[in-house]
């Protein structure tokens, strides 16, 4: 492979440590990714020679504060293809940015309107939409996919005239499938209807282009994408963000006040309510710079090469039912019969390797696939071929233990 994980895990300290004596092999990046030294320096310098709030003071390290801090919105920007800085409205990550949406387009629906969302979404994507639904009348249709994986053939018929809103993950955070965005973004938009894609599972791996996919929202979280916490992006094209009532209201969104009425601000500022994310922001666009520093293909192609070795190292255990695809994803998620997850996440955790366990949050999923969750290891740029081997021994190792109970 051109992409050598080596070269860049010494950006990478946290991963040179012991886990209950042994090596840490840490593969739950689609929980959150660890962070890179620069995203660490770009925090640590804001908060030493630039900490201020931005856009309300009138003095040097506020003027300097606002302009980190734009600059950052610009590079965001970019880092989507958005054609405009005003696009990109800062949160608090992938599920803040959705509820801002299903509350801002509460005014634009009315009772039998159709939401339709995909089987595939975590609940972020689900529960905002599941309660705007019972606010308004609207009624919340699901998108199915077929329990071996495969969406249906034939799913066109779910998008009609009353579809006013389509929701689709851009790839499970649980599975690893990915969406056909463009067709069923085509299909919402003949019929009139908003679009969103949650892309919290794509942005660190694929570069993404909003124009490209046409979609009238697309939203992410920073610490999946090697960025910190508590910060994420929520793009929106004009006309859709200024459709939006603002989800918070107070100081930042305001252009004048007086008791009896309010002016709010243009975008972006109108849906940015009180003190940001300053440093968050900061450390996001460091990612995104780590990010673009790296051949984004080979950086794919060896995350997947991660997973595909996974794959056909497992795929014959009769113990294993694996749930993900073969190619062309970043993760495997797997069951085994007669043993539950949560043990085999335990012994797994005992010899240093660190997974996830459980329904991640997309329980309905879970029901469709007729189980109650999955072991899933979820690859990074930083991870080796020794750790996906790793990874698969100690499983086999605990399969043969826990089995013989």
């Amino acid at each position: 492979m051109a992409f050598d994980p080596l070269s860049i895990r010494s950006s990478f300290p946290i991963l040179n440590q012991m886990a209950h004596g042994h090596p840490l092999v840490y593969l739950d990046n689609a929980a959150t990714t660890q962070k890179p030294l620069c995203v660490l320096d770009a925090i640590q310098d804001y908060y030493r020679n630039t900490n201020a709030n931005v856009h309300r003071g009138a003095h040097f390290l506020s003027d300097k504060a606002t302009s980190q801090f734009e600059v950052a919105r610009q590079t965001v920007a970019r880092f989507i293809r958005a054609p405009q800085d005003s696009h990109v409205i800062w949160t608090k990550g992938t599920t803040e940015a959705i509820n801002m949406l299903a509350y801002g387009l509460e005014h634009l629906l009315e009772k039998d309107d159709e939401i339709l969302i995909t089987s595939l979404e975590h609940h972020a994507n689900l529960v905002p939409w599941q309660q705007l639904a019972n606010r308004t009348g609207a009624v919340l249709r699901i998108l199915p996919m077929e329990v071996d994986g495969q969406w249906k053939a034939e799913y066109e018929p779910y998008f009609t005239q009353k579809t006013r809103i389509f929701a689709a993950t851009h790839i499970s955070n649980a599975i690893g499938v990915s969406t056909p965005l463009k067709t069923m973004l085509n299909l919402a938009k003949q019929q009139g209807a908003i679009t969103l894609v949650d892309g919290a599972q794509a942005v660190a791996h694929y570069s993404v282009d909003v124009e490209e996919l046409d979609c009238d929202f697309y939203v992410f979280s920073g610490h999946k994408m090697y960025g910190p916490t508590g910060i994420g992006v929520l793009y929106g094209k004009t006309p859709a963000l200024e459709a939006l009532s603002p989800y918070q209201t107070g100081g930042e969104m305001v252009r004048k006040v007086s008791y009896q009425t309010t002016e709010f601000n243009d975008l972006p500022y109108r849906l940015e309510a009180g003190t940001p994310n300053i440093e968050g922001a900061i450390g996001l666009v460091a990612a995104c710079d780590f990010i673009e520093e790296q051949d984004r293909k080979a950086l794919l192609d060896w995350e997947q090469s991660l997973a595909a070795h996974v794959y056909k190292r497992l795929f014959h255990n009769e113990n294993i039912k694996i749930h993900s695809p073969e190619n062309n994803t970043t993760l495997v998620s797997l069951s085994v019969p007669n043993i539950h997850i949560l043990d085999l996440n335990a012994y797994l955790d005992s010899q240093g390797v660190g997974v996830r366990s459980g329904s991640h949050c997309a329980q309905p999923l879970m029901t469709t696939l007729g189980i109650e969750g999955t072991l899933r290891a979820s690859f990074a740029c930083y991870n080796t071929m020794e750790e996906a081997d790793r990874f698969c021994d100690v499983l086999i190792e605990a399969i043969d233990l826990l089995g013989e109970d």
